[in-house]
């Protein structure tokens, strides 16, 4: 026969094994940072485990730089960023959750689908600041707003049982 207090005993273990290793992913997360250059260095960007953006050091050197150009270097940092993050997550939570486990293939696809693929090289480091397809609707000049038609009242002024065609409020 089991004993009732041996099953509590070892679900309890179980169960502080299981909140420990939540912790320590959780731990694992919170610090985790990924930090990518630019080609010419005068760009840092920092992600965390998101993706999201949370550390940019400007170089000196960029003031003399246009705007537009800077600004696309940036991007293109940060998506460089954002591309190494699953593999990042990967290698610091394999120790956790196994390397082959059903929660960490699942929570690598979900990094994977989330995260932008890394920006192309070209021959000056990085690729083309901008790929389009055709016209967008945002591209021209917005239509007027169009005014809605006039409204007439639903409702007959003899008819106060129905209320299906209008407010019961008149």
């Amino acid at each position: 026969m089991i004993d009732p207090d041996q099953l509590l005993s070892q679900y309890e273990g179980k169960l502080a094994e299981a909140q420990a290793r939540g912790d320590a992913i959780r731990e694992t997360l919170a610090h985790l940072r990924v930090t990518e250059r630019s080609p010419d260095g005068q760009i840092a960007v920092t992600v965390n485990d998101a993706g999201n953006l949370v550390g940019l050091e400007l170089g000196q050197a960029l003031q003399r730089k246009d705007s537009a150009v800077v600004a696309q270097d940036v991007l293109r940092t940060v998506q460089a960023a954002q591309s190494k993050v699953a593999n990042t997550v990967g290698e610091a939570m394999a120790p956790l959750l196994g390397a082959d486990s059903e929660a960490m293939h699942m929570m690598m696809d979900k990094l994977r689908s989330a995260q932008p693929p890394p920006p192309e090289q070209g021959r000056e480091g990085w690729a083309p600041s901008e790929q389009r397809l055709g016209a967008i609707e945002d591209d021209g000049v917005p239509p007027p707003p169009q005014q809605p038609p006039p409204r007439t009242p639903r409702h007959r002024a003899d008819d106060d049982d129905d209320f299906s065609d209008g407010g019961f409020l008149r």
